[in-house]
């Protein structure tokens, strides 16, 4: 074939490509994915560079294809590449990235923001095949993120801020950094069309840290699956969760590997900490991630212990930011190795985030292991400084203290909410009390043990304390508090089916969700 065939088949305004049509304009974009410095023409350099970012997605025939017209000609010209691509049974990877486009653009704006592209790629490293091979490779891990600057600033190539259909297939290029294949595409597809029928996509991150080993009691692990598998047998809240929430893939939640655990015994002060820091280490990682990717992350925890990592997670996604926690609990947690009684981790978050020692009302001399795991427990933000401030911490329905928690109570004017408080003036004024006290703080983090409520109520709890909220009363404080736009993240914990002998904590955990989930969907529903 000649050179003036080619060009009158230029002419033809539309060419099939697989299964569907792709314009001449289209077809361009392609070629010009290949055509790097836009001369027209595709030069060997050129051409190998582009097939090496695109193994998997051009076909080994196609590739050798291309190499041969390459050697014929020194160069692949604009109508040689189209008569070229007429004969290819079709770039589907390229189309399905077309058609991902025009899901994400809903509003036909003709451009995504980085918003838009940072939750697409969030789906994309939530699929499977993705998962598994960043537990291999190390690309888009836990505690990463595929969207980067770098990668928007490759992107968005005329530097308007905003990715064009044509900018958003350079995606194309970076396959072999960001390690997506044709069928995690296809998923993402499926995802987005499911997504699509809906008048909201997700909002919220169901993140779960399956640990228990900072409790005295064993059992808080399982009270994560309980609570999944009552909200799934209830249709109304089921159909709200899968509309809202994006669940994290099982394999990057943070949890115990029993076979690794090390034993109590060798850390007494701070029991299993070497363990319960790995965990802590994944689950600030990904709180931040989810933080990052526009998200908001619903902690199911084990026990409180983690619930330091929720602290350093968001702390690392906004460092500049100040934060204010709500911690709805029994206990006031804030012992550290040095203070703690029994030594029990899920005793000491909050002594973590805000690197708190309590050294005058020390009763213990922890051992160099310990402490050294202690500072890069309170180092775990990464950024030198304490993830909170305890002038920045209201507590509520606290009432199970020990001195030394007294006097730091004290000395810091820690706002105390007491039961008797809530039913003398009500919910409202409670959680009017709390957020008055946070006027000033950036975000807020509402933490919620289980065992703030009272033991008459709930008993599947390792540590249950009578003269504790009822459930009405919490579920409407923590009402009154999501509807707050600066709460950026909220924690459930300490809920275990094993102790639960009043047959009653699936009912009640299940009620706490629900009163939660229904006001972040209004929250979030306002916004899209």
């Amino acid at each position: 074939m000649d050179v003036d065939d080619v060009e009158s088949l230029a002419d033809t305004p539309w060419q099939s490509v697989g299964d569907c049509l792709l314009a001449d304009e289209e077809v361009k974009q392609l070629f010009a994915l290949f055509d790097s410095n836009a001369d027209g023409v595709i030069i060997p350099d050129e051409l190998e560079q582009f097939l090496h970012a695109t193994v998997g997605i051009i076909t080994a025939e196609q590739a050798s294809s291309l190499r041969n017209l390459m050697q014929t000609q020194g160069f692949v010209s604009w109508p040689i590449f189209l008569q070229w691509a007429r004969q290819q049974s079709g770039f589907e990877i390229y189309q399905i990235l077309r058609e991902l486009f025009l899901i994400i653009d809903r509003d036909r704006r003709g451009w995504l923001s980085r918003d838009q592209l940072e939750m697409t790629l969030a789906l994309l490293q939530s699929c499977p095949g993705m998962v598994e091979r960043a537990s291999v490779s190390g690309v888009g891990g836990k505690g990463s993120r595929l969207m980067e600057e770098d990668l928007w600033i490759r992107l968005d190539r005329d530097g308007n801020d905003q990715i064009s259909c044509d900018e958003f297939l350079g995606l194309l290029k970076e396959q072999s950094r960001l390690q997506f294949s044709l069928t995690d595409l296809k998923r993402l597809k499926k995802t987005l069309m499911q997504l699509s029928t809906s008048d909201q996509v997700p909002a919220i991150a169901l993140v779960e840290v399956d640990c228990d080993l900072g409790a005295g009691i064993p059992g808080a692990r399982s009270g994560i699956e309980m609570l999944k598998s009552a909200v799934k047998h209830q249709q109304d809240l089921s159909q709200i969760a899968e509309r809202l929430i994006l669940e994290i893939e099982a394999q990057q939640r943070p949890m115990v590997r029993d076979e690794l655990a090390v034993p109590a015994e060798v850390t007494p002060h701070a029991r299993h900490i070497e363990t319960i820091a790995g965990v802590m280490a994944d689950a600030a990682g990904l709180v931040a991630s989810t933080l990052e990717q526009g998200l908001f992350p619903i902690v199911l925890a084990g026990d409180h212990s983690t619930a330091a990592a929720t602290m350093a997670g968001i702390r690392r996604a906004h460092p500049s930011q100040r934060l204010g926690v709500i911690w709805i609990d029994a206990h006031a947690d804030i012992h550290s190795p040095f203070t703690s009684p029994s030594g029990n981790m899920h005793g000491m978050p909050l002594a973590i985030a805000s690197a708190h020692d309590n050294l005058p009302q020390a009763i213990n001399a922890p051992d160099q292991q310990t402490c050294r795991l202690w500072r890069q427990l309170q180092d775990l933000s990464g950024s030198g400084l304490p993830a909170i401030k305890l002038e920045d911490l209201v507590y509520v329905a606290v009432r199970d203290t020990e001195p030394a928690e007294d006097v730091t109570i004290a000395n810091h004017s820690i706002p105390v909410i007491r039961t008797d408080e809530v039913r003398a003036g009500g919910p409202d004024r409670a959680a009017r009390r709390c957020l008055d006290h946070l006027a000033e703080v950036d975000l807020i983090y509402v933490s919620f043990d289980v065992d703030g409520l009272d033991s008459t109520i709930c008993k599947g709890t390792g540590t249950p304390v009578s003269g504790g909220l009822w459930l009405d009363e919490a579920v409407a404080i923590l009402r009154l508090l999501l509807e707050d736009s600066r709460v950026c993240c909220w924690e459930i914990c300490e809920i275990n089916p094993h102790l639960d002998v009043l047959n009653t904590l699936a009912e009640v955990s299940l009620t706490i969700f629900r009163g939660g989930l229904d006001v972040l969907q209004q929250r979030f529903s306002k916004k899209r």
